[in-house]
This record gives C-alpha cells, sequence and structure tokens, in this order.
C-alpha cells in the first residue's frame, strides 16, 4: 500500500475519482478532449482472466526452399541462419511466421538485458520479467532461478532463459506472458478467496496464507505439510544465502511430491527422479559434488577453518565437555596468573596462582635444619688416625 500527500484540491479531485495524473493530462488538453469516464472506471478494475480463453489459430505461410537472408530488426545485421544467431521465441503465436525465432539477434537481446537492468536500478528479476512481457515469454522464478545457478557459464540470464523454460518443473508454468498474467491472478485470488483448511480434527497442522502463496493452491494439507517439512530440512542441512538458491530448494522439494505421487499413482517415476536429480544439480547439492567439495576442504586446514568460520561455525559444547582436561584453568593460573603476579596486578588469575603457590607449599618437602655445630668441619676422626700412625712411627 502507498500513502501519498495530498492538498485539499488534490484529496477532493481524488475522492471525486480524478487523479492528479489525469489532471495533469486534462489540463493539457483541450477543451473537450477529457478522458471518458468509462475509461478510468475499466482501467481501475481488478484483472480478471477468462478461464475459457484460447489463442487464436494463425495459418502459416509455406515455407520459403530458396535461401535467404535473416535480419535483425534492431540492428539491422543480417545472418544465413537463425539456429545460433536468433533466441528461441518460445510458443508464442508473434514469432511463429519467424520459424519460431525472436527478430532481435543475441548481441541485442544481451544489450536489451543491460539496458532493462540499468533501467531497474541493477534488478535483474524485474529486467528479465520486462524482456518476457516484450518477447511474449511466460516468466516465472523457478527458471529465473535456474539461469542464476548456471550464469557463471554464459554471459547472461536471458540466452539461457528459453531453455530453462522447457524444462520441468518450469514447463508446468506456461508458454506465454498470458499465462504469467494469469498465474498472477490466480495467486492474487488464492489469497483473499482461498480458505483456510485444517488438517484433519486431530492434527495440529494448519495450511496458512502464506503457505498457499509460497507453494500455490491444488494441494491437500499433508502434501502442504510434507512441503514445508522437506524445505526446511533442505534449508536447515545445506547452504541457502540467497533467494535463488531459496527457489531452487523449493522447486526440489516440489520435485520431491512429484515422485511420491507419480508413484503412488503409477505414474512416470523415473521422469519424475530425473527432474529432481537436475534440480539437485541445479543446487550442487548431488551426493558426488559434496564429497568432491569434501575432499577439496580437506586438503588443507585453511579451507576447512574458513569452512567453519563462513559456512558452518562450530556450536558451544555441552557444559559436561568444556575443559575436559583443565587446559583452560592451567593457562589462566601459570601463564596469566605468573604474568600478573610479576606485573604486580591484581585480578582473578592472581588469585588463582596465588591459591596454587599455596596447595604446592604444603606439598613440598623442605630440608632439615643443621645447626651450626653440627654442619662445622669435624676432623677428629682424621687426627685421630693420624696420630696413630704416628706414634707408631715415633716409637
Amino acid at each position: 500500500q502507498i500513502r501519498l500527500r495530498l492538498s485539499a484540491q488534490e484529496t477532493a479531485d481524488f475522492q471525486e475519482g480524478e487523479t492528479m495524473a489525469e489532471k495533469k493530462s486534462r489540463a493539457g488538453k483541450p477543451e473537450g478532449g477529457s478522458i471518458p469516464e468509462s475509461v478510468r472506471i475499466n482501467r481501475r478494475k481488478p484483472i480478471r482472466v477468462n478461464a475459457d480463453y484460447t489463442p487464436p489459430t494463425i495459418r502459416l505461410k509455406a515455407p520459403d526452399n530458396e535461401e535467404r537472408k535473416f535480419y535483425c530488426c534492431m540492428c539491422g545485421k543480417d545472418f544465413e541462419k537463425q539456429k545460433g544467431n536468433f533466441p528461441s521465441g518460445g510458443k508464442s503465436l508473434l514469432w511463429k511466421g519467424n520459424n519460431g525465432y525472436l527478430p532481435f539477434c543475441k548481441n541485442c537481446t544481451e544489450i536489451l538485458m543491460q539496458s532493462m537492468t540499468s533501467f531497474y536500478s541493477g534488478n535483474e528479476e524485474h529486467a528479465l520479467r520486462h524482456l518476457c512481457s516484450m518477447f511474449d515469454w511466460c516468466y516465472n522464478d523457478t527458471a529465473s532461478a535456474m539461469t542464476l545457478a548456471d550464469v557463471h557459464f554464459t554471459n547472461s540470464r536471458v540466452s539461457i532463459y528459453p531453455s530453462k523454460m522447457s524444462a520441468r518443473p518450469s514447463a508446468m508454468h506456461g508458454e506465454t506472458f498470458l499465462d504469467t498474467i494469469r498465474e498472477e491472478v490466480e495467486e492474487r485470488d488464492s489469497l483473499t478467496d482461498y480458505a483456510i483448511v485444517p488438517d484433519g480434527d486431530d492434527s495440529d497442522f494448519e495450511v496458512t496464507r502464506e503457505m498457499i502463496r509460497t507453494w500455490g493452491k491444488g494441494f491437500t494439507p499433508d502434501q502442504y505439510q510434507f512441503l514445508e517439512e522437506e524445505y526446511k530440512d533442505w534449508t536447515t542441512k545445506s547452504v541457502c544465502k540467497t533467494k535463488a538458491q531459496e527457489e531452487l530448494f523449493r522447486n526440489i522439494a516440489l520435485a520431491q511430491l512429484d515422485v511420491r505421487i507419480a508413484r503412488q499413482n503409477g505414474g512416470d517415476v523415473p521422469k519424475a527422479q530425473k527432474a529432481l536429480q537436475d534440480l539437485m544439480n541445479s543446487a550442487n547439492i548431488l551426493p558426488k559434488q559434496n564429497s568432491d567439495n569434501i575432499l577439496a576442504d580437506t586438503q588443507t586446514f585453511g579451507t576447512l577453518l574458513k569452512k567453519f568460520e563462513e559456512t558452518a561455525p562450530i556450536p558451544e559444547p555441552d557444559e559436561r565437555w568444556k575443559d575436559v582436561d583443565g587446559i583452560r584453568r592451567y593457562m589462566n593460573t601459570w601463564f596469566r596468573g605468573g604474568l600478573a603476579k610479576a606485573l604486580k596486578i591484581s585480578n582473578e588469575n592472581t588469585a588463582l596462582y596465588d591459591e596454587a603457590v599455596d596447595e604446592m607449599q604444603r606439598y613440598t618437602v623442605q630440608p632439615v635444619a643443621i645447626s651450626a655445630a653440627e654442619s662445622a668441619n669435624d676432623s677428629s676422626i682424621f687426627d685421630q688416625n693420624g696420630g696413630d700412625e704416628g706414634g707408631g712411627n715415633d716409637e
């Protein structure tokens, strides 16, 4: 919701059904050229989609067997062939007569993507959606997230977007930009008209509007619960820091549900499993990829420390496992305490040091005290032996 500060006259005009933009537009028109009331009313009505709408049938001209050149309608450059030089136009009727290719070459398409990204202040999602409306492509977050995962292999996301649109589960969303509008209208209506259904009388799980916004309509409460639990499990046990990663994990949960439904209903299980593996490959979470990452991390001690510090910090140990060998107390007593004692600093480490010294004094063996008389040199025994020997010699 947007709140505007309006003057008293502007407020009165707005309440009468005329916006400021319309007032300025009318002010610049000659008298009698005002916008009809029916136009203003119809423009303000919410978008409603006709469920019975079907695209028209176009009679295509027979292909010309003569060799001809293909021109980019933006830069005018000519090409001998369209494949590899022009992006695919998807399944839009607009490009059927152009062999299913856009009239813009890949280089101009790249320029358009950069231009739209600049127009939307660096937001590539808005830029890509704008180009989808221009090219009559169906835009959805799944295909957008898949292009973001593979963008390091190519120059731009728009060049690989058509291939991602044709892959599951993106292909289930639609074919043209009309399908994008249809999905957005259905999502809007689901947030206002869809009832919140509890999962039975004996269950605490409840389907919320946020779940419907995330996963869409049409699932049973059990399936919503499965999707929520799987998504939480994936994002808890794997690295998930960006919107693209979140979208990939949502689609992985949806692909897991497709596998389960296919297995229960006798569907094409291998095809559903292949779609799941492709999404896991895009998210870089296949078992082989994880083993390679672990091997790379364990090659050096520094990479392991970096992983602990940036991705999965070591949690605090249990109280009973903190300092089991007493090394912290040892360092505080004899290193910090001894240093503080030498520097005449009084702190808790000094008290530990004094306490340890007093304790050591209790078990220290003191030398026996000897008096001065006892410690004096007594050579009488030598004198006695020497006198006897001397007396014998004298005699």
